[in-house]
């Protein structure tokens, strides 16, 4: 449900850098983390947007988060761990994927759980799934049938999990129990009308709001989960916003974005995307 005269702001450059599909930003350690799912790098940058230094994985990731000493990512070869030097290593049980098939969003949940989906490079439909990765580092399949798994976060204190398969243009919610992990009773928690875009990733903010980055449309949009009203409006200067964070003061948005399917003239006319953008939430 589309709200008229909704709080609406512009981004500003945190960090300029030509990613082609730039993914799952996070905070660790007073760094900006994300990665660029196609160059195959996790990037990394201060608080103040310098000091851009990435590594480099064995091949196309999805996603990736703090894990141990080092980190936890969903690449093209699997699930596994990544040192803070570089070297990756599967987990004995991550499932090895089909040649079309790749991880894509994912993040931890409120226990520390990786929880990380795929899809095709063709998109073929409901031929992905979502993995959740156990404390133990057993990897199991949580859900399947999903087309291009997307954004997720977690409501602990009401046992929810918010999800988006991205072409049903909408965000589903499921009953999640911390203690195990598990979900279940899916249902549709609201619809994203499709002039908003594509829903890409997600990120909820202090006061139960869900950010999603409308892939296409050039703006992140918050919607009340409860009503699917939305409730406000980032506009980003490339049409390809792709994930968003809450940052650690818990009122700046970090926006990735996108630029490997634009056209040489849609290129010179969005000189900065693929950068990582910020603004500060409306209402907090």
């Amino acid at each position: 449900m589309e709200s008229v005269n909704i709080p609406t702001l512009d981004a500003e450059l945190f960090c300029r850098v030509e990613c082609l599909v730039g993914e799952g930003p996070f905070w660790h350690d007073h760094h900006l983390y994300w990665v660029d799912i196609f160059q195959s790098r996790l990037y990394t940058c201060d608080e103040r947007g310098v000091g851009l230094r990435f590594l480099t994985l064995p091949s196309h990731v999805g996603a990736a988060a703090p894990y141990g000493r080092g980190f936890i990512a969903g690449t093209k070869d699997g699930i596994g761990l990544l040192t803070s030097e570089g070297s990756f290593s599967l987990l004995p049980s991550s499932p090895r994927l089909p040649a079309e098939v790749r991880f894509n969003d994912g993040k931890l949940d409120p226990a520390g759980r990786f929880w990380c989906g795929t899809t095709t490079y063709e998109v073929t439909p409901k031929a992905g799934a979502l993995y959740r990765v156990e404390r133990d580092g057993e990897v199991k399949c949580v859900l399947e049938g999903l087309t291009i798994a997307n954004g997720l976060d977690w409501d602990k204190e009401a046992g929810l999990f918010y999800y988006i398969d991205t072409p049903t243009q909408r965000v589903d919610v499921f009953d999640y129990d911390a203690a195990s992990g598990a979900i279940e009773h899916r249902r549709v928690a609201f619809e994203i009308p499709k002039e908003l875009g594509l829903p890409d990733g997600m990120t909820r903010d202090s006061i139960g709001r869900l950010w999603i980055a409308c892939w296409g449309a050039g703006q992140v949009v918050g919607f009340d989960p409860h009503t699917g009203q939305s409730v406000g409006r980032i506009r980003v200067p490339t049409q390809l916003p792709s994930s968003c964070w809450i940052g650690p003061d818990g009122r700046t948005l970090y926006i990735t974005t996108a630029r490997s399917v634009l056209s040489p003239e849609a290129l010179a006319c969005e000189p900065l995307a693929g950068s990582v953008f910020r603004a500060e939430l409306p209402g907090l």
